[in-house]
């Protein structure tokens, strides 16, 4: 894992190895937030679902860091080893009070190991239209098989599936999704939302009518570009519940 200090130019859509791009605000003890960027595992949307998004957060006042999370003939198990990586070095950083991870379509999936696999937990997930299952039948099966492999087994599909790794140790999820997701089926995240209200984790999801996949902040379904305000809300109200 190599870290980056706000250099956005060194961040490619097809990355080799993970990278983690720290732009901190100043040398004030903030709540941080993790961005993982889309893109099926095929490549990352480091402008729509990176850099867009660290400028809106950054208006808030928050330290934020892109994940520049390797794509393509991917190894799962050193996969993980790099985010646990990542988790630690966050977690040793003076200037970092809370972690939250915010993670776009295959950037949810990320997210969501985070949450669930990953040693050092952060405070929190934002899942946007999230990648979640590798299991039929709402799968989606570009990111199931350039995470996999084309031949990934059963045993690993479930491995890896969010839903089924939730427990009581993971962090409160936000979540939202569009009813008019025609890449990654909005069953997906309620999926999720079930499982994570089982195991009794707190859990707030949104369901917009409109919005194609892959949304992000783009101001072309004004009712759902909601999500912005929804999700500081939810920030603001987790780090208040959990100490600054």
């Amino acid at each position: 894992m190599r870290i980056l200090t706000d250099i956005k130019e060194e961040l490619t859509e097809e990355p080799k190895e993970t990278m983690l791009s720290l732009a901190l605000l100043d040398k004030e003890k903030r709540p941080f937030v993790l961005i993982c960027p889309g893109g099926g595992y095929t490549h990352l949307a480091i402008e729509k679902e990176g850099i867009s998004i660290q400028n809106w957060l950054h208006s808030l006042g928050y330290h934020t860091g892109i994940l520049s999370y390797q794509v393509k003939d991917i190894n799962p198990n050193l996969f993980l080893e790099d985010l646990n990586d990542v988790m630690t070095y966050l977690k040793q950083e003076q200037f970092i009070s809370k972690i939250f991870v915010m993670g776009f379509s295959a950037g949810g999936h990320v997210a969501g190991l985070i949450g669930t696999k990953a040693t050092v937990k952060p405070d929190g997930l934002l899942l946007c239209y999230p990648v979640v299952s590798f299991l039929e039948a709402f799968s989606h099966h570009g990111s199931c098989e350039h995470f996999l492999g084309k031949y990934g087994s059963e045993q690993d599909k479930l491995k890896f599936s969010i839903e089924k790794n939730v427990d009581l140790n993971t962090p409160p999820c936000f979540i939202w999704h569009t009813a008019e997701d025609t890449s990654v089926s909005m069953a997906n995240s309620l999926a999720l939302a079930n499982a994570l209200n089982q195991q009794k984790v707190a859990v707030e999801l949104h369901i917009f009518p409109e919005g194609h996949h892959g949304l992000g902040i783009l101001p072309d379904v004004p009712h759902t570009l909601q999500w912005k305000r929804l999700a500081e809300n939810w920030i603001i109200n987790m780090t208040k519940e959990r100490g600054k």
